[in-house]
């Protein structure tokens, strides 16, 4: 019987520790407004001029890093930013169409922010932070804002009208 709670208690430290190291490795994470913000400096170009189409955490063998894209006018640029220390990683810097007007084809959209807005809406409690992919792509002839929120063990997957604000697509997972 000693041994029956020896190994419990043994079992119930490991898995603390484990959780704190979990929340240590979140604690350690620059953030996604910072990670925009080196991009944006990096770049040369300021935060009214960007429109991101990208924001995602993505987690690799030996470090974990923001991938981002966003576009100025018709140059795309695309960076790999490490998501505990800042560094860039990587970034590319490509004219799509040139000489197009700035946003173009985004006249009328609701926003980055606003999209943003109504997906957190759904998730009581669920804050920016939690929002790990987020990107502007067509699907179906129309522009929809797409990401997944993590929060409380589950997963959601969200795809917004990017004129409307209409919520055409939700899931959930876990």
């Amino acid at each position: 019987m000693k041994k029956i709670i020896s190994l419990a208690a043994i079992a119930a430290v490991a898995l603390s520790l484990g959780m704190a190291a979990v929340s240590a490795d979140a604690a350690k994470l620059i953030g996604e407004a910072r990670a925009k913000e080196i991009a944006l400096k990096h770049a040369g170009v300021a935060p009214q001029q960007a429109q991101f189409t990208k924001m995602k955490l993505d987690k690799k063998y030996s470090h974990t890093e923001y991938e981002l894209k966003f576009y100025v006018g018709g140059t795309e640029y695309e960076y790999d930013i490490n998501a505990e220390t800042g560094e860039v990683l990587k970034f590319s810097r490509e004219v799509k169409n040139h000489g197009a007007p700035q946003n173009a084809g985004n006249a009328g959209l609701i926003g980055e922010a606003k999209a943003r807005g109504i997906a957190l809406s759904r998730v009581p409690g669920a804050k920016e932070s939690d929002i790990r992919k987020f990107k502007l792509d067509h699907d179906d002839g129309r522009q929809v804002y797409e990401g997944e929120i993590f929060y409380n063990m589950r997963e959601y997957e969200f795809k917004i009208d990017a004129k409307s604000g209409e919520v055409v697509k939700w899931e959930i997972d876990g």
